[in-house]
């Protein structure tokens, strides 16, 4: 299939994480059809088949890696991979992530550890090694946060863990610009509030909105290409939802 559109990624190789389907699969496919090869990277073989084979069929360059990105070894030989077969990453989009909810005096700790491990330790573990890859040539990472995750929004009973994670992705975010800026590497982020997707519609089945994974995958990949946001690093895009 021909794609008449500016390839500005052409030969540029992007790493999405929760790639298999919602926002993920959604900006892999953005990414892929400004010219990009997407490794759509997931915890969940199955979804990341469908994805890639989707891709595939429209045209695009994908591949896979099946991925917990909480798991620092399984990170380290993922990225070592990618390293092997392509000899480069110049996009990074960090937007794995568990929701888990309940009432914060009886929330288990275990399930707080987890939680974290997945929303920030596994973000924190992907933009390290990106940074090593990209340390020569600069790059692009995009980290997704969340609309709770910033100060000022509306709060909600039962997702203390996961409004502090993304919280705190919001500061790996600033603190990754300064670290980036003198080797030509941007780290942006984005804020969504409610998306049409299946964690919302598991954690909030009663929310209705109006944006959908490829509203939010359009700000990702204006995010990622140079010739679209130039130098711009340490931003966090606020998406806000109609309800």
């Amino acid at each position: 299939m021909t794609h008449k559109l500016t390839l500005s990624l052409q030969n540029q190789v992007a790493l999405i994480t929760g790639g298999g389907r919602g926002i993920g699969a959604a900006t892999a496919e953005a990414l892929a059809r400004k010219g990009a090869h997407v490794i759509v990277a997931s915890r969940t073989g199955k979804e990341l088949s469908v994805t890639v084979n989707q891709l595939r069929a429209n045209g695009y360059s994908a591949s896979s890696v099946v991925l917990d990105v909480a798991d620092e070894t399984a990170v380290e030989a993922a990225f070592a991979q990618i390293a092997a077969d392509f000899g480069r990453l110049d996009i990074l989009v960090n937007n794995a992530a568990i929701l888990l909810s309940g009432s914060f005096a009886d929330f288990a700790v275990n399930d707080w550890d987890r939680l974290m491990a997945v929303n920030l330790r596994g973000a924190m573990l992907c933009a390290q090694q990106a940074f090593r890859l990209m340390r020569t040539h600069g790059g692009a990472i995009v980290n997704i946060s969340s609309l709770g995750g910033m100060p000022g929004t509306e709060k909600f009973p039962g997702y203390a863990a996961y409004t502090v994670s993304k919280f705190a992705l919001t500061g790996l975010t600033e603190a990754l610009a300064a670290e980036g800026r003198d080797r030509g590497i941007r780290v942006n982020g984005v804020a969504p509030g409610a998306v049409d997707t299946a964690m919302l519609r598991q954690a909030a089945p009663h929310l209705r909105t109006c944006t959908g994974p490829v509203d939010v995958a359009k700000v990702i990949a204006f995010l990622c290409d140079p010739t679209e946001s130039g130098c711009m690093t340490g931003a966090m895009l606020v998406i806000n939802s109609n309800l």
